[in-house]
């Protein structure tokens, strides 16, 4: 080889080797903070709480369960009067793996998720619901101001043992073994999520979620049509779970996709090296609305479901791995905070601690 020739590769290889893009190249196996961060006023973002939920109005206390009877959806009471005071616990992760940068660009694969679970605050605190949810996908990261998060997404509601065998307690008639109870289930979606930080201080962001094809979806009201029976393509998924809950099946038009968009802001004030002042907005826009929860009901004229929770607090920055302690309070108004509780909105304060994931 040219002597000449060499010296230039070398050359070469020097410069780029020591150019500001080259040196900045890192691969971290388990970062201490996501690239991508939850949302702080998502009642199910993936973090770590302890709140009091109140409600604030009668009609906002859930006291039925929500089951299938004579080709309808019909509430049973478990209660003659239920109480308006909650515990709220979740515990949740949000974790980053395989993180890659290389300049302003950063990505990542991540996983989140946790258990939310509401028990009743007085009496015998009896448990009316968990619910579990995760994601799992690839996170990026640019110029520390733009993230983009997309992956699959589940969401599954389960009933509490407990209101179960107070609902069959004063409900003599009523036969746990062959009622055909309700469950709210996303299993699984498609989840695309951006945020943008244009200063360190203020956040935007949205998301967009859409059932996939081959996917569980519980109630049959709320399945769109072009959804299938997971590993039988052939077969209808609406078909199938209205067959499960013993209701008549019913095709939707191809404007109607369960979908769910989600868009919110965040904004701190610091304190010194102490923490900061936050305030945060999430509003959700459902449109299994569009059906009224009820069999044969569904309208595309019907309006989408909104679920809205604004509020703040205090975020100290002393942690450790990074995680930051939160006392916060927010009014939610929409959904109950469970997922099988879909068919019972409110309004609701709720006060407590919470950890990011």
């Amino acid at each position: 080889m040219n002597k000449y020739l060499k010296i230039s590769i070398v050359a070469l290889v020097c410069l780029v080797c020591g150019s500001p893009l080259f040196s900045a190249v890192k691969f971290t196996p388990v970062p201490n903070t996501p690239l991508f961060r939850e949302f702080i006023a998502d009642p199910y973002a993936p973090a770590s709480k302890f709140h009091i939920v109140s409600a604030l109005t009668e009609d906002s206390i859930p006291n039925t369960i929500y089951h299938a009877e004579d080709n309808q959806y019909v509430e049973i009471p478990f209660k003659s009067e239920g109480q308006a005071n909650y515990f709220n616990m979740k515990a949740g992760a949000n974790i980053g793996f395989l993180r890659f940068e290389a300049g302003f660009f950063q990505i990542e694969i991540y996983l989140n998720g946790g258990l939310n679970a509401i028990f009743e605050l007085e009496g015998a605190t009896d448990l009316l619901g968990f619910d579990g949810f995760y994601s799992a996908g690839l996170s990026i990261r640019l110029w520390d101001v733009v993230a983009l998060q997309a992956g699959i997404h589940h969401f599954s509601g389960h009933w509490g043992d407990e209101i179960l065998a107070k609902m069959a307690d004063i409900n003599p008639s009523a036969n746990l073994g062959t009622m055909s109870l309700l469950e709210y289930t996303r299993d699984n979606s498609w989840l695309i999520s951006l945020s943008i930080e244009p200063i360190k201080t203020l956040r935007f962001y949205t998301a967009f979620e859409i059932p996939m094809q081959a996917a569980w979806i519980r109630p049959a009201a709320h399945v769109p049509s072009f959804a299938v029976k997971p590993k039988e393509a052939d077969k209808p998924l609406y078909e199938h779970i209205a067959n499960q809950e013993g209701v008549t099946p019913v095709e939707y038009s191809d404007s109607y996709l369960a979908m769910r968009i989600q868009a919110g802001t965040e904004v701190k004030f610091p304190l010194l090296s102490v923490g900061s002042f936050f305030v945060a907005g999430d509003i959700q826009f459902h449109q299994d609305g569009q059906t009224n929860h009820q069999v044969n009901s569904y309208d595309s004229d019907n309006p989408w479901e909104i679920t809205l929770s604004v509020g703040g607090g205090f975020e100290f920055n002393q942690s450790y791995f990074d995680r930051r302690l939160r006392i916060e309070a927010f009014y939610h108004y929409g959904r109950f905070p469970l997922l099988n509780f879909f068919y019972q909105r409110g309004h609701y304060i709720t006060v407590g601690f919470s950890v990011n994931g």
